[in-house]
């Protein structure tokens, strides 16, 4: 976007064709529930997201398979898109990889759940969740739906295999 010489305001070709602008996609512009995941706004947004992806990427690469975690990273920010069509008004323009990301906090959450630690990871995920809704322009109806997905889905995916990266003894 900064490259392209848009600053928020989305006059520029690429935001109109790659953010999501809900009354676009409501006009058959549906690509940009996808795309939206991959158009930042500002180098700051994209450093916050690059860092969420690093840290949340690499946890949950450590217990799923590619196929699972490439699901959880972008059904969370489907998922976010489409919150954001259904319930915010049709001017709305959002972009950003955050509802994906968040969604990949979400699973980890489910994975601290297995190994016993779900109660740090939910607070955990609350305070990212809270402080980064607090800043301007953030869409938190992507955060959250993100954030539910992604629980959900590693909640899925982590009863479906053997425990890594930790053992439980009894005794």
């Amino acid at each position: 976007m900064v490259f392209s010489g848009d600053f928020g305001d989305c006059s520029s070709l690429t935001c109109e064709l790659l953010a999501q602008q809900n009354s676009l996609v409501l006009s058959g512009f549906y690509w940009q529930l996808f795309t939206s995941m991959f158009v930042h706004f500002g180098p700051l947004h994209i450093i916050f997201n690059m860092v969420g992806l690093y840290y949340f990427g690499r946890l949950n690469e450590s217990v799923f398979s590619t196929p699972k975690f490439l699901t959880i990273y972008f059904v969370s920010g489907l998922l976010g898109s489409v919150m954001t069509l259904v319930l915010l008004p049709a001017d709305t323009v959002s972009g950003g990889a955050s509802g994906a990301i968040f969604g990949l906090v979400g699973s980890y959450v489910a994975i601290a759940r297995r190994a016993q630690n779900m109660g740090a990871a939910l607070l955990y995920a609350l305070v990212i969740f809270v402080e980064s809704s607090f800043l301007p322009g953030v869409n938190i109806l992507a955060h959250l739906f993100g954030l539910i997905s992604g629980i959900a889905l590693g909640l899925l995916f982590s009863s479906q295999q053997q425990p890594v990266g930790y053992s439980e003894s009894y005794g």
